[in-house]
C-alpha cells in the first residue's frame, strides 16, 4: 500500500486539500480582520466626532460622564492641551494625529492592552483622543487560527482516509487483473478478469482484455487444432505418394510407367501445397493484415459478376439458380476477400447439392447494413456440426467422397470475422440458409 501509485495519490491529494484549507484560511482571516477593524474604527471614528462636537467649556465633563459609564461604554477618552499635557481621561500618553495603536497597562491588573485610537486636533490647539481595546479582534483572531487549524486537520485526515480508501479499491482491482494475467501466464486460458458491472473505467479495462484473451485463446486453440489436422490430413496424401514411388520402383519396367507413376505423386504434391497455401490465407486473413487495403466494396456488381461466373456451371447441371440481388449497395471491405468467400459458398452449393435443386442468392439492403442470403435445397448441415464445420480440416461424412480440403467454410469465417459480418448457419427447409449480416451502414 504505501509503495503504490494510489497511495501516492492520495498523499497528494491530501496535500492539495491542505494547501486549499491553506488558503480558505488566510481568505476567510483577512476578511474577517478587514470587516471587523473598519467597523471598529467606524465606531471609533463616529464618537470621536460626537465628543469633537462638544463645547470646549463642557468637553473636561462630556469625558468624564463616559468614563463613568465603564463598562457599559467600551471606549478610551482623552484631552491633551496644546502643549501635549493630559486634561482628563484614561490615555495617559499623547499619540500622533490620525490613526494608531498605543499600549499600556491596563488599570488594576498590570497587563499590557493594545488599543486602537483616533486622534484628533480641535480648533483651540487641544487634541482629541478617542480608542477603543483590540482584545475582541485579538480573540477573534484567535478563534479563526483555531477553527481553521482544526478544519485543515480534520480535511487532511478525511481526504488521506478517503484516499486510503479508495486506494485500497483500485489496488483490489488491479491485483484482481494481475491475478488473471498470471493464471493466463501460467496456462490457463479460461481465465478471465471480473466484471463489477459499474462501468467504470476498470470494467471497460476488463472487457477490453476479456476480448484480447478471447481472442488469443481462439488463435491458440485454432494453432493446437491446426498441427493436429496437419498431422492427420496430410498423411494420407502424403502416404498414397509414398506407396506410389515404392510401388513405381518395384513394379515400373518402362519409361511410361514411372512417368504415369510421377504424374500421381505431382498431383498429391499439388494437393498437399493446396492444403498449405489456403491454410497461409486463413492465417494471414486471422492476423488482420488485410484490413490496411479496406475501400468502398460496390457489392450489388460484385455478385452479380458471381452470379454471371456461376450461373451457367449451376444451371448446366440441372440446378436451379435463384438470383435477388439489390442494387447501389456498398460495404467497407476489401473486394478479393469478399469475392473469395462468396465464391467459396457458391462452390459448396455447386459440389454438395444434387441436379435439380434449387440454389438463391439473395442481397437485401436493411436501414443499419445489408444482408446477403445463400440457401439450397440440398442436404444441409446438422445442427449440432453447424459451429463444428467453420473450423479449419472439418468435412462431414456425407462430403467425404467430393475432392476437397475442408477449409472452404474456414476461410468463409475468417473473411467474416475480418469484416465484421455476423455469419450464421441455418437450416433452409430443406437444405443450408447462410445469412451473411453486414453491421455497417452501407453507402447507397
Amino acid at each position: 500500500m504505501l509503495r503504490s501509485a494510489a497511495f501516492r495519490l492520495a498523499m497528494l491529494q491530501a496535500l492539495l486539500f491542505a494547501l486549499i484549507a491553506l488558503m480558505l484560511f488566510l481568505v476567510s482571516w483577512l476578511a474577517a480582520r478587514h470587516y471587523i477593524e473598519n467597523q471598529l474604527r467606524q465606531a471609533i471614528a463616529d464618537e470621536a466626532g460626537e465628543m469633537a462636537s462638544v463645547p470646549a467649556d463642557h468637553r473636561a465633563a462630556a469625558v468624564q460622564r463616559a468614563l463613568s459609564q465603564v463598562p457599559r461604554n467600551p471606549f478610551d477618552y482623552s484631552v491633551f492641551d496644546r502643549h501635549g499635557a493630559l486634561m482628563v481621561g484614561d490615555l495617559l500618553k499623547q499619540p500622533r494625529a490620525g490613526w494608531s495603536v498605543i499600549e499600556q497597562h491596563k488599570a488594576g491588573t498590570g497587563d499590557t492592552q493594545r488599543i486602537l485610537v483616533f486622534a484628533n486636533a480641535l480648533d483651540d490647539g487641544s487634541m482629541m483622543v478617542v480608542g477603543r481595546d483590540l482584545e475582541s479582534v485579538e480573540a477573534l483572531d484567535s478563534l479563526l487560527k483555531q477553527v481553521f487549524s482544526w478544519a485543515g486537520l480534520a480535511a487532511v485526515v478525511l481526504a488521506l482516509a478517503g484516499g486510503m480508501v479508495t486506494a485500497g479499491g483500485y489496488l483490489r482491482r488491479v491485483e484482481a487483473i494481475a491475478g488473471a494475467a498470471s493464471r493466463i501466464v501460467a496456462g490457463d486460458l479460461d481465465a478471465r478478469v471480473a466484471v463489477t458491472g459499474r462501468n467504470d473505467e476498470f470494467d471497460r479495462l476488463a472487457f477490453a482484455l476479456n476480448g484480447m484473451l478471447e481472442r488469443i485463446q481462439m488463435l491458440v486453440e485454432g494453432l493446437r487444432q491446426v498441427s493436429n489436422d496437419i498431422a492427420h490430413d496430410l498423411r494420407t496424401p502424403l502416404t498414397h505418394m509414398r506407396q506410389r514411388l515404392e510401388a513405381a520402383m518395384d513394379e515400373a519396367t518402362s519409361v511410361e510407367s514411372y512417368g504415369k507413376a510421377c504424374e500421381r505423386a505431382l498431383a498429391d504434391v499439388d494437393s498437399v501445397l493446396e492444403t498449405f497455401a489456403a491454410l497461409l490465407r486463413i492465417a494471414r486473413i486471422e492476423a488482420r493484415q488485410r484490413r490496411a487495403g479496406f475501400s468502398q466494396v460496390h457489392l450489388s456488381r460484385l455478385l452479380e459478376a458471381l452470379v454471371d461466373d456461376y450461373q451457367p456451371l449451376l444451371e448446366g447441371e440441372g440446378r436451379r439458380f435463384i438470383v435477388e440481388i439489390a442494387s447501389g449497395v456498398r460495404v467497407h471491405g476489401d473486394a478479393l476477400l469478399l469475392t473469395q468467400m462468396f465464391a467459396n459458398l457458391l462452390e459448396n452449393a455447386l459440389h454438395h447439392t444434387p441436379p435439380g435443386a434449387s440454389v438463391a442468392l439473395k442481397l437485401h439492403a436493411k436501414p443499419q447494413g445489408c444482408q446477403v442470403v445463400i440457401e439450397d435445397t440440398g442436404p444441409g448441415i446438422p445442427a449440432a456440426e453447424r459451429a463444428r464445420v467453420l473450423k479449419r480440416f472439418v468435412r462431414l461424412d456425407a462430403a467425404r467422397s467430393t475432392p476437397g480440403t475442408g477449409l472452404g467454410l474456414a476461410l468463409v469465417a475468417a473473411v467474416a470475422d475480418l469484416h465484421n459480418i455476423v455469419l450464421k448457419l441455418g437450416d433452409a427447409e430443406p437444405g443450408l440458409r447462410v445469412q451473411l449480416d453486414f453491421v455497417e451502414q452501407p453507402d447507397m
